[in-house]
This record gives C-alpha cells, structure tokens and sequence, in this order.
C-alpha cells in the first residue's frame, strides 16, 4: 500500500492521518461545497429572473449552463496548473475571480447575469479537480474512493443549501444578497486555502520531465485523451454527470412545477430531499465500496453496477404518472449519483499518480461539457411547445427532453458493459491503455 502522503516526500512535517482531513481534505471539500452552492442556486432563483426579466426557457437554460460553459472550456488548463503548481495555489487564486463574479451577477441586466455566471464558473473551474488531484496525492489508493465519494457527499450540502434554505433566504430579502454573500464566502475560503493547505516537499509535481515544460504536459494529456480506459468508462461518465448537473441546477425544479404541479415551497422540499440523497449516496455508497473492495470485490463492478441503477432512477421517474412517487423517486435519484463519481477513482488508478490531475480534469472537461450541452439542450426542446398565458409549458415538452436525455446514458452505459477489454491499476509511472481484463 502506498504511503498516504505525497510521492517523493520526505521528512516528518508531512501531515498526516486528522492533520490530512483538516488542513487537506476539509479546505478543498469545502471550496467544492461552495462550488455546488453557486451551480445550483438558480433552480430556485430561476423562476425570480424567469419574472424579472420575463426569461424564457432556453434564455434561462443557457443563462445557467454558463457556469458549466466557463468550467468546461478551462478544464485543459486546470488540469495543466494543477499537475504544475498543485491544489492549494490554483484554487486559492481562481476563488477570487468566482467572488468578483458573484458580484457582478447581483444585476437585473441579462448581460450582466451571463458575464457574472461565466465569472463565477471560471473562479470554480478547479475546485472539483483540485479536491480529487489533493485526494489522490494524500490518501492511500484503497481508500481513494471512499475519499472521493466523502469530497462529494459533503460537497453535496452546498447543493443542499441552495434549496430551500434559499428559498427561504429570498423571501425575507432580495436574491442579490444571497450572491454578495456567496462572494464575500468565496474570499474568506481563498485566504484560508493560501494560508493553511501544505505542499508536498518535493513539489506540486513529481515528474522532473513534465515540470520541464508545458509541452511536456499537455502531451501527458494528450496520452489520456487517446487512451483506451478513458473511452470505455469515460462516456456514460461525462453524460450521466451531465444529466445530473443539468438537472439538479436547473430543470429538476422546473419538472416538479409544470410535471408534477408543486408549489414553489414544497418543490423546494423535495430539490432539499434530493440534495440530500445525494449527501447520503456518496457517502453510504462510499463506505459499501470500501468494505466490497476488501471483501475482494473490484470497482469495475461497483462502478457499473450503481451506473445502471442511476439510470434506473431516471426511467422510473420518466415513465411514472404524474405526482406518484415523486420525491421517493427523486431521492433514489439523488442516491445513486454515487455511480458515475466512482469513475473518477478507477480512472486516477489505472493511470499513473503524476497523470492524475490532467486525467480527472479532462474527464471533468467532459462531464461539464455535457452539463452544458444538456442544461441548454433541455430547454431547447422544451422551447419547441407553446406555453399557455401562464407560462407553464405542457408535461409532454419536459418528458420529451428527458428522454432524449435518458436515452443517451443508455448507449453509454450499454457501451461500459460491452463484454471484453476492462482496465485496471496501473503500475506506478506507466499509461495503462493495453489491459485485457480486470478481476470483476
């Protein structure tokens, strides 16, 4: 088992153990926590710029993918500066830019709310990678999937609040100041990264040839980009993510109102209930894949099997009448998110250590991606119906997109399965591409 600080250190001022969680994992959960805040604070500020600027559907689904536009198209270069100069000084730097973005976002000018929201996801675009780069740096590789599904189960109370606690916040005062707050949070956690997250003795960076040179790096990702591993667990990945960042952020709440008829309180509710499954799922589903993996059961198979039954979740939820079953349904949602993040940690260990950063940023590059694509396309397709003079558009218009949605996981979950190749860990400094099989 590898030692669970970095590479290459030396000495005893290595953090280690309570140390590790509290000046490492606490600091860049927590940047992730108030990444997912500002990701999905707008599906319940949505219907308030709905009203004020009299947005429609696709205006306000590109007006949130933004975020996930600005995360995206950044990935490359995170993933870069990470492997380059480490966690603590990306991070601690791009907080800043998240912060003047919230500030800017606290207008009633739709061009100002877009450079606002490109701004905040700019100033975000590390917080995912970093906390999984900082994990796979610090934690021993059998305990990588446990700390990453524990990053995002308790990032997932920064989604939580941004349900009804919000809502509740808005009705006593303006939305503007929910984002004055956020950024005045995001200044705060930037100092706190700078100041107290350690570094690796020997550097952010192992390898001596990739430190050289940018060219270096960005071949080390070109590695990954053309690998096999990333393409047979890569794309039901990216677009279950997708599916998920374009719904909890935006098109859940809208589904609840016009499919399922809820008030504006009790669709909070059930957007709370199912941040808070997600909460519960990556940290129970965590856990379960810490105790399968000692019990002698691979990731493969924990990986493909809480996939399917993400999957799962979202054709009930397509298929059920109406108001039936609706926030149970939406909780089994939540639940198993856990599924397509377990890719992460089978990705980071089928590839070497010094690759990490790049691999999960390009991964994420294309979960985001996908987020973006998705969250527009939804309201898109939804766009095609007419909207009566409630501006309510028919249940018809939602399960259309959804199912388009839907059957895009479908094919790339039905591609992870294929019978034959399947990766597995990689020995320290190689690209594991030619693997016939793993233990299943």
């Amino acid at each position: 088992m590898r030692d669970p600080r970095p590479e290459g250190r030396t000495g005893t001022s290595a953090p280690r153990g309570l140390r590790v969680v509290l000046l490492v994992f606490l600091p860049f959960m927590s940047a992730y926590l108030l990444s997912e805040t500002f990701r999905n604070v707008n599906g319940v500020v949505g219907r308030l710029l709905k009203a004020e600027l009299g947005l429609g559907p696709e205006r306000l689904g590109l007006l949130t993918a933004v975020f996930l536009a600005a995360i995206a198209g950044s990935q490359v270069f995170v993933g870069v500066a990470l492997d380059r100069w480490g966690p603590r000084r990306v991070v601690g730097s791009l907080m800043a830019v998240a912060a003047l973005g919230a500030v800017v976002f606290a207008a009633n000018d739709f061009s100002r709310l877009v450079a606002g929201r490109f701004l905040i996801g700019l100033g975000m675009a590390a917080c995912w990678a970093a906390a999984f780069k900082a994990n796979a740096t610090w934690f021993p590789p059998g305990r990588l999937a446990l700390a990453n599904a524990a990053t995002l189960g308790l990032a997932g109370l920064g989604a939580l609040a941004a349900t009804l606690p919000t809502e509740l916040i808005i009705a006593r005062t303006h939305w503007h100041n929910v984002f004055l707050g956020l950024a005045v949070a995001s200044l705060v956690l930037a100092v706190v990264i700078w100041c107290l997250v350690p570094e690796p003795a020997d550097g952010p960076q192992d390898d001596a040839a990739d430190r050289a040179s940018i060219g270096a790096a960005f071949r080390g990702l070109a590695g990954i980009a053309t690998s096999r591993v990333f393409w047979k667990i890569g794309p039901v990945s990216f677009l279950a993510q997708g599916a998920w960042l374009a719904y909890q952020g935006l098109w859940a709440g809208a589904w609840l109102a016009e499919v399922d008829g809820l008030a504006p309180v009790p669709a909070a509710s059930t957007l709370m209930w199912l941040a808070l499954a997600i909460v519960a799922g990556q940290l129970g589903f965590g856990l379960l894949a810490d105790r399968l993996q000692r019990a002698g059961i691979g990731l493969w198979t924990i990986t493909a099997a809480t996939t399917t039954l993400f999957v799962a979740a979202q054709a009930a939820i397509l298929l059920m009448p109406p108001g039936v079953l609706t926030r149970p349904l939406w909780i089994a949602y939540g639940l198993f998110t856990a599924g397509p993040i377990f890719t992460y940690a089978l990705l980071s260990l089928a590839l070497p250590a010094r690759l990490s950063g790049r691999a999960i940023s390009l991964l994420n590059l294309f979960a985001t991606a996908a987020g973006f694509v998705l969250q527009y396309g939804v309201g898109a397709i939804i766009g095609l119906w007419d909207a009566p003079g409630d501006g309510i558009y028919p249940a018809a218009a939602h399960r259309t997109a959804f199912g388009v949605m839907l059957g895009l996981q479908v094919a790339a979950l039905l591609w992870m399965l294929a019978p034959g190749w399947r990766p597995q860990p990689a020995a320290a400094g190689t690209l594991r591409t030619d693997t016939p099989a793993v233990r299943r």
